[in-house]
């Protein structure tokens, strides 16, 4: 009974969150309310406060539920396919998630949509440091994303696919920084070459072949 409860939950919570990214690109982060996430969640005030007590609660969720979700995918992925290449598609799959959330890719960039689009992302680079909370929340969320890249890593080496000495667990944060230095740098171009500048990076990380230009090496 317990574990219907709990799928339960998590599919309300799942279907809030989905209802708030939307409202958040249609009507702008600032303009809506949590009277009206309700509202077009179909579920009363009293239980959308049960699972985001704030609006800010909200943008921290997107991290963690891109990390739920990329847990899942990275543990579907060949055992035989190679580690740049399982670690790429972890990163692009990443990326495929924020964008979703941060972009309206139907819209011209000087649209409403992806004006309130800017907002989010902004709103959330501010969120995350603005409480002990939710920085706690991101903190964890970076470290159980560096998890799963330890993980496809120990598995090159444990399989013999991988030789390198290098600590799984550093070379996993590396690529966690990688990640966010790249989508820092596109974050406001939805054209931005994310696969290229990925496969440079873990050249030179899994292999020490550098690609990159001068100016764009780590």
């Amino acid at each position: 009974m317990a574990a219907r409860t709990y799928i339960r939950s998590s599919k309300t919570r799942q279907h809030i969150y989905r209802v708030a990214s939307n409202l958040f690109l249609e009507k702008g982060y600032e303009a809506t309310t949590l009277k009206d996430i309700a509202e077009a969640a179909d579920v009363s005030t009293g239980t959308l406060y049960r699972y985001f007590p704030s609006k800010g609660d909200f943008l921290v969720e997107i991290g963690r539920a891109s990390v739920e979700h990329l847990t899942a995918f990275a543990e579907e992925l060949p055992d035989d396919m190679p580690v740049i290449e399982a670690v790429l598609a972890v990163l692009l799959e990443d990326i495929h998630g924020t964008q979703h959330v941060f972009f309206s890719p139907e819209s011209d960039d000087g649209s409403s949509h992806q004006r309130y689009a800017n907002d989010i992302r902004m709103a959330y680079n501010c969120e995350i440091y603005a409480s002990k909370e939710h920085l706690d929340i991101e903190l964890a969320t970076r470290a159980a994303l560096s998890a799963i890249y330890a993980g496809i890593i120990e598995r090159a080496k444990e399989d013999g696919s991988l030789r390198l000495s290098g600590d799984s667990a550093v070379m996993a944060q590396i690529i966690v920084a990688i990640f966010f230095r790249e989508l820092d740098k596109g974050m406001y171009r939805y054209d931005y070459p994310y696969e290229m500048k990925f496969r440079e990076k873990l050249a030179i990380l899994f292999e020490g072949r550098v690609q990159a230009s001068n100016d764009d090496a780590l």
